[in-house]
């Protein structure tokens, strides 16, 4: 039997939207993370260059909706989310079966904990079948992958304003198991079921599903894979990001 995976990369961050500096780690490696992600064959791949465009892998199509803009990212242009109506939608369905992985660059504007509300950077909300990764107002990272409980990482909430990270979270249905990777290395694992069968939309800092959600900050370099990502795989995306 055919097992079907999926992975998302997603680079997200603050720019001009906040007036605010990004330290270290930084996403230098544009070139060598753009020739990472088309070969490995995603099924998507959003660059976010512009404030409406198609996928450069697939058919899928985005726009930046509400207070969302394109202004100076980590990696040339990116999505600069205002925390109170701007998101990104895509015409990116379903895809998800057993298997899933999520990747992602993280540079918030502030703490979700000081902005009162959650922070959702992307997925497919649907209600008794998640599949969300987002930050709460404990200012930890959490990921959904059925109707309840998630997999969760307390990141040093004096790491998270104004620097950039690298999230993974990966699923498997069958095993069962989850993980979430942070800056290219494992930081919490269970053998939680997950549900399988993902048919809601992609989004992008927000959920279309859970209201409320807007992601403060910006959104850069969004794919989306149609296999897990190994321990392997989230290493070589680190360095290739990270190494000029």
């Amino acid at each position: 039997m055919l097992k079907l995976s999926l992975s998302i990369l997603i680079i997200l961050g603050v720019s001009a939207l906040t007036g605010c500096k990004s330290t270290s780690p930084t996403v230098s490696g544009v070139a060598g993370l753009g020739a990472s992600v088309k070969a490995s064959s995603p099924i998507a791949y959003y660059r976010l260059e512009a404030a409406k465009g198609s996928s450069e892998i697939g058919a899928s199509t985005y726009e930046l909706t509400g207070g969302a803009t394109v202004g100076s990212g980590s990696t040339g242009n990116a999505a600069l989310l205002d925390g109170k109506d701007g998101w990104i939608k895509t015409t990116q369905m379903g895809g998800i079966a057993k298997t899933a992985s999520l990747m992602a660059w993280v540079n918030l504007a502030e703490l979700p904990s000081a902005a009162h509300h959650y922070f959702y950077v992307a997925g497919e909300s649907q209600g008794g079948n998640d599949f969300d990764l987002q930050f709460e107002t404990d200012d930890k990272l959490r990921f959904f992958t059925t109707g309840g409980g998630a997999l969760e990482y307390a990141p040093d909430p004096k790491t998270l304003v104004n620097q950039w990270h690298m999230i993974v979270v990966t699923m498997d249905a069958d095993a069962p198991a989850k993980v979430i990777y942070w800056d290219g290395q494992p930081v919490a694992k269970s053998q939680d079921r997950s549900t399988p069968n993902k048919t809601a939309a992609f989004a992008m800092g927000n959920s279309p599903v859970f209201g409320g959600r807007f992601l403060h900050g910006g959104i850069d370099e969004v794919a989306l894979w149609n296999r897990v990502l190994s321990a392997d795989d989230v290493a070589a995306l680190y360095k290739a990001a990270t190494t000029k």
